[in-house]
């Protein structure tokens, strides 16, 4: 009986067993012990493609303040960064901040009253068709979204006016309407009480042509414009930690040339990442969602290993730039282009390789270099790989580096199958 029952078991511990390694050989039979991805190609314009450097500086113009003894509300009729001629009025000055809000308020009323009479005009909309304006409203109406989601509620007036006139317009085209006469006539009426009304004590003018800008910082007259490419790093930040105030009486400033510059203090290490005459990217993520093009015009360094003075110059205005004084900025110094590849891929391997040298003698070299694994077939084949750019996440490479620089018959190339995970990882293993 005892005899019987421990057959019974030994043979039901054999088909387990049997079971087991059936089953073992299937899944060993399927399954692949590594993971991979495809290497993919990038340009110098696609995102995470550029070298950052972060750092603090200052924005520096050629300007002279506008000082007035004024009394009563100021209200600019130049923005920030408006061109302005000789003698052209900047800023128009009232009794009360009433009389100010009514005056802005008229000219509104003014650009209505100019767009409903445009649109009123004889032949003004015949050849406008019903479908391509819906396609502008859309349009407009996107930009309006667009501007009021990124926050820049200043910046609403102009996109809602330009949805108003083609919604106006589209009542003409549609025969909602014959004119607006009625509509000018009532705005008209309206403009025309508000100016009655009002008290204007008189208007500034611009002392010389240039740029404007209504804000003064008392910066103006720290750094000398005319000698900013020969500052020193010693010498900005003796300036930056000036404590400067704006005269009393200022009301204004005009920049006398369009270029202005950014000049910033960095480290020796990053020093050598800009070189004169080379265009970078300055962006001012506290200041403003645009990115400015400029180009480095002096790396200033006492010594290899010290801190380093860079002044870049640029050449847009807008008005959010205008107003930058020393602000955070994150500037692209190089966009590189290559493959890339995850940094999970990259490996460390010792290649031995033999060539014949000048003499033509046959030499043997070894060296550990730095590569990938990719998958050939059902074979794991090491590729060295040249770096062009690293960051903790991936890394771009040079699909096409010098010979002599390599130690494998061929380096990672576009579509390449790249092992991104996997053990016990070497040249020629073959995985199934």
């Amino acid at each position: 009986m005892n005899g019987s029952l421990i057959r019974r078991l030994a043979t039901f511990l054999l088909a387990v067993l049997l079971l087991f390694y059936i089953g073992y050989q299937i899944y060993n039979a399927n399954y692949t012990s590594v993971r991979t991805e495809i290497a993919t190609y990038v340009s110098a314009d696609d995102p995470g493609t550029a070298e950052v450097v972060r750092t603090t500086g200052t924005a520096v113009r050629k300007e002279s303040v506008i000082t007035q003894q004024t009394s009563g509300v100021i209200t600019y009729v130049i923005p920030d960064g408006g061109k302005v001629s000789k003698g052209g009025t900047v800023a128009e000055l009232y009794a009360t901040e009433a009389d100010a809000a009514a005056q802005q308020e008229i000219e509104t009323l003014n650009l209505q009253i100019s767009q409903l009479q445009s649109l009123s005009s004889p032949g003004s909309t015949e050849a406008v068709d019903q479908d391509s304006i819906n396609k502008r409203i859309s349009q407009k109406l996107i930009s309006l979204l667009q501007t009021s989601a990124l926050g820049e509620y200043d910046s609403l007036e102009e996109p809602r006016e330009e949805l108003l006139y083609v919604l106006n317009e589209r009542q003409i085209v549609t025969n909602k309407v014959d004119n607006f006469d009625d509509r000018i006539a009532a705005l008209t009426l309206q403009r025309d009480t508000l100016s009655a009304g009002r008290q204007s004590l008189g208007s500034i003018s611009a002392p010389s042509a240039g740029i404007f800008i209504s804000e003064v910082d008392g910066f103006e007259s720290v750094f000398d414009y005319d000698t900013i490419l020969s500052i020193t790093a010693k010498e900005y930040q003796e300036k930056a930690q000036t404590a400067a105030s704006p005269p009393a009486d200022a009301v204004g400033k005009i920049c006398g040339e369009f270029k202005w510059y950014f000049v910033c203090v960095v480290p020796a290490s990053d020093a050598l990442k800009f070189l004169e005459g080379n265009a970078v990217t300055l962006s001012f993520p506290f200041a403003t969602t645009e990115s400015v093009t400029a180009v480095v015009r002096a790396v200033n360094q006492e010594t290899i290993d010290s801190d380093a003075a860079v002044v870049m110059e640029c050449s847009t205005v807008t008005e959010d730039l205008a107003s930058l004084r020393t602000e955070t900025c994150s500037i692209s110094v190089t966009n590189y282009s290559g493959i890339r590849v995850s940094q999970k891929a990259v490996h460390f391997a010792e290649v031995t390789r033999t060539y014949e040298n000048e003499d033509g003698e046959e030499v043997t070299e070894t060296r550990e270099v730095k590569g990938v694994y990719v998958m050939h077939g059902s074979e794991i084949l090491f590729r060295q790989i040249v770096p062009l750019y690293s960051t903790s996440t991936y890394v771009i490479c040079d699909p096409n580096p010098d010979e002599d620089e390599m130690m494998t018959s061929e380096t990672v190339q576009l579509y390449d199958e790249i092992v991104v995970e996997g053990t016990d990882l070497y040249d020629g293993k073959v995985v199934k």
